[in-house]
């Protein structure tokens, strides 16, 4: 049989006739892209309780929220004959018509999540209108709606969620693992309470022996700094310490927030928050933006901590891209792309040189990167070999008080050094880079990606052996966070203690850190934690850890180099190019960046016309 006749054949001319889809399977293929997981039914049902003009909102869950989930808000209601209407698809009170979706106020607007929701759960809405003194409720059982009947008392509305996918075995099988879905339940209630510092948030687990925990408990802010205390509360972490306030106005588009110190960065985005008029979004070209602002401030493969409320005229975006509203679309991105950038350009001084003040493109040209001079990982060290341990070295590194008068630069160190790939340290400028001359070369080296590098192919090292050095701390470090991070933590505490970070319990919302590795000398321990927390969340297992070490040990290192801003000593600067000449691809940082460049002499006279 040829192909046409297989494809025109009686038999399937049938199967292949258009048909109109039933009610049921319609709502299931819709609840598809509204309810992908236990966290964005919370997002939908949150988001209406503020729409309803909530000051508190209360989210409970069990085992993940597949089994049971609750929102209850003291919103203004819904009226007992708009019940049943709820429940039907594109039913809402938020718009009228199609001018007003270019022109939208409310965080919802579609009127598809409470039947999307109801196709796929067993759901009950029990409300009363703020008008009214009695209380209603219905159901909807997999997409069988009940009628309406009166309910116990309440004040604003109850909604109830069970057995949520239990009528999709395939949408349940590929959910993940309790843990892992009860932390975006909490990432999302989050994520709404950085927009609405002025509503409380409550959050609790709802247990086996059907005791209740508190994950979260957030009270409504009223203060002078109500969003800066709102975020400090959300974030449990030191982000407001290390970060610069951002604000910007023009024509009718306002920036407001706050974003971390170039120093102030991690392995990922996870920490970056865009919300357009109070609406959470993701949008990738409002990262790129940001990032932009940055410059080369940050590396590559590192991430600021940011949070930022815009404010744009309604009529100049669209909301309705997705089901999910976590997409918007800007009429004119570039006017939003600007002044981002001049309000980050403005808080962080980051404005760069004008080009006359640069080196022009045939000067650049010369400049080659360092590792292609040399293979520094064959380089034996002609200077004199010292008998210092590795804390020992650290000390020299990190030491601060008197110099050590036996390594203080002579005549006859300069010559030796000569012979050297990256010679002897002359000077310290700009309070990152080192200047160091060869018997023909200029060298100019970045300290803080040097040493990074050298912490880097240490910490790799010494993990191949079997164990890193763990220093146990004088005064042990709380950090303080969640419960279910807690527990995260707590079941990678192993896995940690290979990395060389001794943590144990202390209490069920903090974790005490006893030791980080030797080799990272003073780096901070709580900050150091958050950051390599990040990283192990992005893996499902343990294996899958381990298998990206490499990138944990890349964020560590950032923690253990010394510093930009670090004003180094002789000893310690010739104690840096030494290490870097041992050190196995110390031409670049662990971010792909070059450590150090240079320049001989011959171009040096070239680029000042001298023959």
């Amino acid at each position: 049989m040829n192909i046409e006749n297989s494809i025109l054949s009686e038999d399937k001319m049938y199967s292949r006739r258009i048909k109109q889809l039933g009610k049921f399977i319609s709502n299931q293929i819709a609840a598809g892209e509204v309810v992908e997981r236990p966290s964005s039914v919370v997002k939908e049902l949150v988001e209406n309780s503020l729409d309803a003009g909530a000051s508190l909102i209360d989210v409970m869950y069990s085992e993940g929220g597949k089994s049971y989930l609750c929102v209850r808000d003291n919103g203004y209601g819904i009226q007992a004959d708009d019940l049943d209407l709820a429940l039907s698809r594109h039913a809402t009170s938020k718009i009228r018509n199609a001018d007003d979706l270019m022109n939208i106020s409310s965080l919802g607007f579609r009127g598809e999540a409470l039947p999307s929701i109801g196709v796929v759960s067993d759901m009950t809405i029990i409300s009363r209108d703020f008008n009214s003194k009695n209380t209603f409720e219905i159901s909807c059982n997999f997409g069988q709606i009940s009628e309406i009947k009166p309910s116990k008392h309440i004040d604003g509305t109850l909604i109830e969620i069970k057995k949520l996918f239990q009528s999709i075995p395939a949408r349940l099988k590929f959910l993940k693992s309790d843990r892992s879905e009860s932390l975006a339940i909490l990432d999302v209630v989050k994520k709404l309470a950085l927009s609405n510092p002025k509503v409380s948030f409550k959050l609790f687990e709802l247990r086996e022996n059907k005791k209740t925990r508190v994950i979260l408990s957030l009270e409504a802010e009223s203060g002078k700094n109500f969003v800066s205390e709102r975020i400090s509360s959300v974030l449990n972490n030191s982000f407001i310490e290390n970060s610069h306030l951002v604000s910007d106005e023009k024509e009718g588009i306002k920036v407001f927030g706050y974003i971390s110190s170039p120093t102030y960065t991690t392995g990922s985005s996870v920490n970056n928050h865009f919300y357009v008029n109070g609406r959470y979004v993701k949008d990738r070209q409002l990262f790129s933006f940001v990032r932009r602002s940055y410059g080369d401030s940050i590396p590559k493969d590192r991430f600021p901590s940011v949070i930022l409320y815009l404010s744009v005229p309604r009529s100049t975006i669209d909301v309705n891209v997705h089901p999910s509203k976590l997409e918007v679309k800007f009429r004119e991105p570039s006017e939003i792309k600007n002044l981002i950038r001049r309000a980050i350009n403005g808080s962080l001084n980051l404005d760069k040189f004008s080009p006359s003040q640069h080196l022009n493109e045939k000067a650049y040209a010369i400049m080659g990167h360092g590792r292609k001079f040399y293979n520094m990982e064959k380089h034996e060290s002609k200077f004199k070999k010292t008998n210092l341990k590795e804390a020992g070295q650290l000390e020299i590194l990190f030491a601060g008080g008197e110099e050590n008068k036996n390594l203080v630069e002579s005549e006859e160190q300069i010559n030796e050094f000569s012979n050297h790939p990256l010679g002897v340290p002359k000077a310290h400028f700009f309070k990152n880079f080192i200047i160091s001359q060869t018997n023909d070369e200029l060298v100019i080296i970045d300290q803080h990606a040097a040493h990074e590098r050298i912490i880097f192919e240490k910490l790799k090292n010494q993990k191949e052996k079997g164990k890193i050095e763990i220093q146990e701390l004088l005064m042990p470090e709380i950090l303080e966070t969640t419960e279910p991070e807690v527990e995260k933590l707590m079941e990678n505490q192993e896995v940690l203690r290979t990395l060389g970070i001794e943590i144990e319990s202390f209490g069920p919302k903090s974790v005490c850190i006893r030791g980080i590795p030797t080799i990272l000398g003073d780096a901070n321990p709580k900050k150091l934690l958050e950051d390599i927390f990040q990283e192990v969340k992005k893996y499902e297992t343990i294996d899958d850890l381990i298998d990206k070490l490499d990138n944990v040990f890349s964020s560590m290192a950032c923690y253990g180099s010394v510093r930009s801003g670090r004003i180094l000593k002789y000893e310690e600067m010739n104690f840096l190019l030494r290490e870097m000449e041992k050190t196995p691809n110390a031409g670049q940082c662990n971010h792909g960046r070059p450590t150090f460049l240079k320049l001989d002499i011959t171009k040096i006279n070239a680029l000042f016309g001298r023959s």
